[in-house]
């Protein structure tokens, strides 16, 4: 990631500067150079979560199956800006500034840190507790994180933070002035 965004400012560095003054700045061609970057995560939030896990079959009123856990798991929230949903630099009132069309931020990635699982409980009567039975309810718990960052501003905060870097790859590059649109996600700008 970093990568990519060195690569970014060296290519608008290299393409305002090798325009010059004199020269027409080629927008269309810095607007591909930063849509080469696909995703700029912006802001990110690690959940511990504590998930219970429990089942209970009985037949005959006998106990045939009791499977219970408890366990933590840390669960990474991403949110960004991205750009293959739409990203448009256009030229400012003067040589000295730029106006960027960005799609708004959204959610760019809920995963569980799977390292982080830690067992606090397990009882195994009548059949194991698989990986199948962590994941699947770290999957169900996945949504209410994901409105609880939503709840939290993550894409509020992940907007402000997209528009402080934009504006500081763009000022490296000679840009005074970099003002900022946003378009509803999927909109063509």
């Amino acid at each position: 990631m970093v990568k990519r965004l060195l690569l970014l400012t060296s290519s608008i560095i290299l393409l305002t500067t090798a325009c010059g003054r004199f020269r027409q700045i080629n927008y269309e061609e810095l607007t591909g150079k930063v849509r080469e970057i696909l995703e700029v995560p912006t802001f990110e939030q690690v959940y511990r979560d504590i998930i219970y896990y429990g089942e209970e079959k009985k037949l005959l009123a006998i106990k045939v199956v009791d499977k219970r856990l408890l366990f933590s798991v840390d669960v990474v929230v991403k949110a960004g800006i991205d750009f293959t949903e739409g990203l448009e630099v256009l030229p400012g009132d003067n040589a000295d500034s730029v106006t960027l069309v960005l799609p708004h931020a959204k959610i760019l990635l809920i995963d569980a840190d799977e390292a982080s699982i830690h067992q606090y409980f397990v009882k195994n009567r009548g059949g194991d507790i698989t990986l199948l039975d962590y994941y699947n309810e770290i999957d169900r718990t996945k949504e209410r994180i994901r409105q609880d960052a939503l709840n939290r501003g993550i894409l509020f905060k992940a907007e402000e933070n997209a528009v402080k870097l934009l504006r500081k790859f763009f000022g490296f590059a000679g840009f005074t002035d970099v003002e900022f649109e946003f378009k509803e996600s999927g909109a063509a700008p």
